[in-house]
């Protein structure tokens, strides 16, 4: 099973500890979490919920699964 690998900004990171007290803390207030990824489209989803304030450090192919849905979303139609 892959990882999907996210750093939650200080604006929420105390938010997500409450739910996700696994992840790690970072020296700029930040907070990564390792999610089980088994749904590339769950995963996108998920992490857009969170806006600016959630950045998928890994698997890449959900970072490229994102950037395509925004730049869908940005394009006219």
């Amino acid at each position: 099973t892959e990882t999907l690998v996210v750093r939650y900004s200080p604006v929420i990171a105390r938010w997500i500890r409450e739910r996700e007290p696994d992840g790690h803390a970072e020296p700029d207030g930040s907070y990564v979490v390792a999610h089980p990824l088994a749904d590339e489209a769950w995963a996108v989803r998920y992490v857009l919920q969170y806006g600016a304030e959630a950045e998928v450090l890994a698997p890449a192919s959900v970072r490229g699964a994102i950037v395509a849905k925004l730049e869908g979303l940005a394009s006219p139609r």
